[in-house]
């Protein structure tokens, strides 16, 4: 085991604290935080009850410390810098440094600004790890360096390709990403720009049907900060909608400062419903797929790893099936119809096939022959129609 000792030593302690915070809370979103609170808003008041009902909250720290930032209670932001020091919560302690650095004096300052990070001999640092580092190089006013391109890329890796998403670090995720980018306007969605354009509609299509309704609410938390990121995205306006009803509100429950910080109804947002109930990202070779917007409705998860589905009826996976305009045919034999598609919003997709398989298409010397990807999934080109066959070795 190997212990980094992050010093402070860089004269941190001649330097004043900004007002402004640095962290997560730009001035358009205290402004907007602020405003809550004058009106009284469902989100403010959940959370002032949570504040001044529940001591022993898990995330009490970080609850204090956003009270404090919002309203200037001395009181709560002595408690949460208190909180921060004695939890050595290394989330909560540069936030706390942040947010209520006019109430430290010098010996809390520094408490807050060194503290260790252990990592394992050979293991590379997790995202919330480097998250937690970030926010303190950030808080502490030291030298910023690079940001951490190829530790995303490898991360990115097994949030892409293998579907199941860890909410924890998925937020952590995005709380990286939105203080990389306010601190060097780098921003890391750079490293796969394909995919976090369309990651919103992902998430939202990874929800099963059960769900949907009644979300986790690490997943409803992550799903606010990702819209935050870049809520001018087509597909984060669709999450937007779906993450704002009325019934997901947390009323309750470690996520409801969450809630407050993130859930802005002043961004724009299009009615989920509206959006196609499928999604095939062909550079991670994903498929994900909901008969309608029910919470009954048949969903599938096709990927590398195998075929997820709930609800689904008996026998549909050898069976040519519609979700929205995808037309989702099996290779069930050597040869299928690819249907004539006349609407520039429809698809079509075949399945079914080996990683890599090759599909052989046109007729005389016009004869071409293009692999499956690693799901076993085959996009035809707009043009191609008529019979497609399984290439000959």
């Amino acid at each position: 085991m190997i212990v980094l000792f992050i010093s402070a030593a860089v004269s941190v302690w001649a330097q004043d604290v900004p007002a402004a915070p640095k962290l997560l809370l730009n001035a358009q979103r205290l402004r907007r935080l602020r405003r809550d609170r004058e009106r009284k808003t469902p989100r403010w008041v959940n959370f002032e009850n949570r504040i001044n009902s529940v001591p022993d909250s898990p995330e009490r720290g970080f609850e204090l410390a956003l009270y404090y930032a919002i309203t200037g209670d001395e009181a709560k932001g002595r408690e949460a810098v208190k909180w921060a020091i004695n939890k050595h919560d290394f989330r909560v302690m540069p936030l706390v440094l942040d947010w209520c650095g006019a109430l430290l004096s010098d010996e809390q300052r520094k408490k807050l600004t060194e503290y260790l990070v252990l990592v394992k001999q050979g293991d590379r640092l997790t995202i919330r790890e480097e998250r937690d580092i970030w926010f303190q190089t950030i808080a502490s006013g030291r030298e910023i360096k690079s940001p951490p391109e190829r530790f995303l890329r490898d991360d990115l890796d097994r949030f892409s390709r293998y579907g199941d998403y860890d909410y924890n670090d998925l937020y952590s995720l995005c709380e990286l990403i939105y203080v990389i980018r306010a601190a060097t306007r780098a921003d890391l969605r750079a490293t796969d720009s394909h995919f976090f354009a369309i990651l919103p509609e992902l998430l939202l299509l990874s929800v099963k049907p059960p769900e949907l309704n009644s979300p986790d609410w690490k997943m409803h938390v992550a799903a606010l900060a990702l819209v935050a990121i870049d809520p001018n995205l087509p597909s984060s306006q669709f999450l937007q909608s779906w993450a704002l009803e009325d019934a997901q509100m947390l009323r309750e429950g470690p996520g409801v400062a969450y809630e407050l910080l993130w859930a802005d109804p002043y961004l724009p947002g299009v009615g989920y419903q509206n959006m196609e109930p499928w999604t095939y990202d062909d550079e991670h070779d994903r498929l994900l797929a909901r008969a309608s917007w029910e919470p009954n409705s048949c969903w599938v998860d096709i990927s590398p790893q195998g075929v997820k589905e709930e609800n689904c009826p008996p026998h549909w996976q050898s069976q040519t099936v519609t979700f929205g305009h995808l037309t989702l045919i099996p290779m069930t034999e050597r040869c299928v119809e690819i249907p004539h598609v006349s609407n520039r919003n429809d698809s079509v997709l075949v399945w079914k096939l080996k990683p890599g398989e090759g599909i052989t298409h046109g007729t005389g010397k016009e004869k071409h022959t293009t692999p499956a990807d690693a799901a076993g999934i085959w996009r035809p080109g707009s043009a191609i129609e008529g019979k497609v066959c399984i290439a000959s070795h």
